[in-house]
């Protein structure tokens, strides 16, 4: 291979086309592009493959070519790289021409796709304009047929006349006379006045859609509420097509005077934030606020809207619009709906109306097989077959009507109307002449019945005034069955007005001397008589109820309940291990007591004697004796006769008080005996619980006869005198107080002086104590030992005689001093002081005040009984005209 000593500048330009041209690949021949290439780069391939060739040439001679002047030959590489610019450039410039070319044929298709699209617009505008003034016919030609059918339809209506001013018919407003309302509404407040509950009947309308169950609503109120639901909605711009039927619509109707012209209250919405308050319309605004919150709620939801009638000339009624059921539409929908209705429908209280568009089939009826799910016996349900006068026109024979009226669902109350449809009826949305239009179509299918010479059994199940007067029969006869529970109600509380006066007045004349007398005595004797019953042992008194475990005594009497030594600090006692009996036991009396008792004994055993110190012992000692010894038998004397008065004192204290916690508690449940007594004898069974303890011997007492003693009437007079009965308590509790403080004092005896002590261990005397005084700790040692055995002898002797003594003189009293003591004070009581224990002048002016009062309140319901029963006489009036048969 060939070797340059020089490169030309052109080389560096030739490496960087290379760069450019980064597919090119060196080889010991040359140069050479891959086939890869563009096929514009053969002319650089074909030069680059001479250039090389001459060097091959160069290097076979095995000799490298000098010019002339002997420098280093060089090949024309400025030449080819030149060429090689040039043919690039040239490439470069086609390249760019041809993406120039591209790029202008896009634009130019974009062009032609936005004109394409414009004019596509265009036809589509041109389309939509069309349609538009076609429905614009469309609709003012429906419009004109519309009209034209409503003039026809009214036409048809008006060939029947006008109403009668004179005519029997009437709206809901005016069905019964003005007494009938009046009655009612004074039967209402009687029954306020009783607190006695009166329901109202509802009445559930139900059916397909569009089979004319609100229009049928507005016939049957006699006023053109426009609730419809479907169509355009009369004041309210636009269409809805379901209108009120999305929601259930609950109509009430109330009784109320203060409203000559009724009062309608739209509830609040609690689904729709604008309508969370109630709102107060006029009749005439009530389908546009309604058709406002249809007009908000998307589908079919079970939150009702309600509406409150308030009229002095109605009876308490409720309608119910339920939405439209759909049989053929999808299934998600027709479910939720029925989900909805079925739950209107369940309650048994209500009465269905079964709203469905007549047929000449029978068998296309679908209303009767739905309402057997619910009411299986169709004994609350009533069919009203609707658009009967285009039924009408079908028969053109006597035979054909007459089968088609007798061919409806044997057993069922059914009624056939024609109702004027909704251009009319929102026409002619005055009272009066929305009740002549119901007239006029019900004349009209009159008129078409006796030209095919109907039978005329089938007159009283065709109209809308006759399926009134039958529903009006039903409310009115439900209200006449509740006339007699009130009068039950009104007479009961009569007779109770009467029995209180009769009591008042015999409680009254008994304020006399000898009978406060007798009602004292008897009542003293019964509590004595329960008290010492109590501490005896009986179950009488219901120990689960009034009974107490050791811990609820305790706790019960707060600081005084836990055991403490001189130094205040609570005892800590483990009655289990202790061994006191029935300590998890409710118990009460005696029983209670004795468990106290044993309780002190548990603690007084394991109380121990407190630290003796040498100096105690050092200061006790006293000066020297005889033969300059010190006396230590006399401090051991004296330190357990202070040692001893420090602990068993407050435990002496302790058992008092909470002895006479004990006794005091028997007074509640004593009482609680003597009303458990009461109760008893007011549903017939012993006088004493049940248990035939009628004679009750009282130690001593001679065997006092309960029912010779105590008048049933007295004692459930006892209320009447708290007084007397709060001083027999707190003679028992003053008795309770001194037989426990002398019980202390005879327990205090107990306590020993240091020189009795003394004089009883100088009996014995112990050689044992030491005679030198500078050995302090066997001094000390000898002292602790004698008086700790002073002290346990002096813990068992006062353990024993405390409860001996707690036993004799506190016990014992209160089962046989007690009661000659109580019953002494209130034998001698003199007729003033009874008179001011019972309160006379007092008790007096009350029962006078509840004699007035009670007086007052019989001459009240003597009053409302008269008023009651003329007001049901004229509610009770026969309805004409006699419901229709099946």
């Amino acid at each position: 291979m060939s070797v340059f000593k020089k490169k030309d500048k052109s080389d560096d330009k030739k490496k960087k086309h290379d760069e450019v041209d980064n597919k090119k690949i060196e080889t010991p021949q040359g140069t050479f592009q891959p086939a890869s290439q563009s096929t514009s780069n053969t002319n650089l391939n074909s030069l680059a493959s001479s250039v090389n060739n001459g060097a091959s040439v160069g290097s076979t001679n095995g000799s490298t070519p000098n010019n002339s002047n002997g420098s280093t030959p060089t090949y024309n590489h400025n030449n080819s790289a030149e060429e090689l610019e040039k043919q690039k450039k040239e490439e470069d410039e086609k390249r760019k021409k041809s993406e120039l070319e591209a790029a202008a044929a896009v634009v130019a298709k974009k062009k032609e796709d936005e004109e394409k699209q414009r004019k596509e617009q265009v036809e589509l505008e041109r389309k939509r304009r069309d349609e538009e003034i076609r429905r614009t016919n469309a609709a003012a030609a429906n419009a004109a047929n519309k009209e034209l059918n409503e003039q026809v339809e009214i036409s048809s209506l008006e060939q029947m006349g006008k109403l009668d001013p004179s005519s029997t018919i009437h709206d809901m407003f005016s069905f019964f006379p003005n007494e009938v309302y009046n009655s009612y509404e004074k039967l209402q407040y009687f029954s306020r006045d009783l607190n006695t509950a009166v329901s109202h009947p509802e009445i559930v309308f139900v059916g397909p859609r569009s089979s004319g169950k609100s229009s049928l609503i507005e016939a049957f109120i006699g006023r053109a509420l426009n609730i419809v639901g479907g169509g355009n909605i009369v004041g309210v711009g636009g269409s809805n097509a379901n209108g009120c039927s999305k929601r259930v619509l609950y109509l009430q109707f109330t009784n109320n005077i203060d409203f000559e012209v009724p009062k309608v209250t739209i509830k609040k919405d609690n689904t729709i934030k604008e309508f969370d308050h109630d709102i107060i319309v006029s009749i005439e605004q009530l389908n546009e606020n309604l058709a406002k919150r249809n007009q908000l709620t998307n589908d079919y939801i079970e939150e009702p809207i309600y509406v409150s009638i308030e009229s002095r000339t109605t009876l308490n009624l409720t309608l119910i619009d339920s939405p439209g059921l759909l049989f053929d539409q999808s299934q998600a929908e027709s479910n939720k709906i029925e989900s909805i209705v079925s739950s209107l429908l369940r309650p048994s209280h209500r009465l269905i109306i079964a709203v469905e568009s007549c047929s000449q089939d029978w068998k296309s009826m679908s209303m009767g097989q739905y309402l057997k799910k619910i009411d299986p016996e169709l004994s609350r349900s009533t069919f009203v077959f609707t658009k009967f006068h285009h039924t009408v026109r079908g028969f053109s024979s006597t035979r054909d009507i007459n089968k088609y009226l007798s061919g409806t669902v044997p057993d069922i109350k059914g009624f056939f109307v024609t109702l004027p449809n909704h251009q009319v009826r929102a026409s002619y949305s005055e009272a009066n002449r929305f009740q002549e239009k119901i007239y006029q179509a019900h004349k009209r299918d009159m008129h078409a019945l006796e030209q095919l010479q109907y039978d005329k059994r089938y007159e009283r199940t065709i109209g809308v005034a006759p399926l009134r007067r039958y529903i009006l029969n039903i409310v009115w006869k439900s209200y006449q069955d509740t006339i007699p529970r009130i009068l039950k109600h009104l007479r009961s509380k009569r007779q109770t007005a009467e029995a209180t006066l009769n009591e008042l007045q015999k409680q009254s004349s008994s304020l006399d001397s000898t009978k406060l007398r007798s009602i004292a005595s008897n009542y003293t004797v019964t509590f004595l008589q329960i008290t010492e019953k109590l501490l005896s042992g009986t179950s009488e008194g219901n120990p689960s109820a009034n009974g107490q475990t050791l811990d609820e005594e305790k706790s019960q009497q707060g600081d005084c309940g836990e055991w403490v030594d001189a130094y205040k600090e609570a005892i800590y006692i483990d009655p289990e291990e202790w061994n006191i009996p029935y300590w998890s036991s409710k118990l009460y009396g005696g029983q209670q007591l004795e468990r106290l008792m044993a309780e002190f004994k548990a603690v007084c055993d394991n109380s121990k004697i407190s630290e003796v110190k040498m100096d105690d012992i050092a200061t006790a000692s006293g000066i020297n004796k005889l033969n300059n010894i010190p006396n230590y038998a006399w401090a051991a004397s004296d330190l357990t006769s202070l040692i001893s008065r420090d602990t068993f004192v407050p435990l002496i204290e302790q058992l008092c008080e909470r002895a006479m916690y004990i006794m005091k508690r028997l007074t509640d449940i004593a009482d609680k005996v003597i009303d458990s007594r009461r109760k008893s004898r007011c549903i017939g069974s012993s006088p004493f619980g049940g248990n035939g303890l009628n004679n009750i011997n009282s130690g001593g007492n001679n065997g006092i006869n309960i029912n010779d003693r105590l008048s049933n009437t007295d004692m459930d007079s006892l209320d009447q005198y708290p007084f007397f009965t709060h001083h027999v308590k707190n003679l028992y509790y003053d008795f309770v107080h001194r037989a426990a403080k002398g019980c202390k004092e005879k327990c205090m005896d107990e306590f020993y002086s240091s020189r009795t002590i003394y004089w009883e261990l100088t009996e014995h005397p112990d050689s044992s104590l030491p005679s030198i005084r500078n050995d302090h700790h066997e001094t000390k040692t000898a002292v602790c030992q004698l008086a700790t055995k002073l002290f346990d002898s002096i813990r068992q002797r006062i353990t024993k005689n405390v409860l001996l003594k707690l036993y004799n003189f506190f016990l014992v009293p209160m089962q046989t001093d007690l009661w000659n003591e109580i019953q002494a004070q209130i034998t001698c009581l003199s007729n003033e002081q009874l008179e001011q224990l019972f309160e006379v002048q007092a008790t007096r002016e009350q029962l006078k005040q509840e004699e007035k009062k009670q007086q007052q309140i019989l001459e009240k319901y003597s009053q409302i009984d008269e008023q009651f029963l003329k007001a049901a006489s004229l509610f009770c009036r026969p309805l004409s005209n006699p419901t229709p048969s099946a």
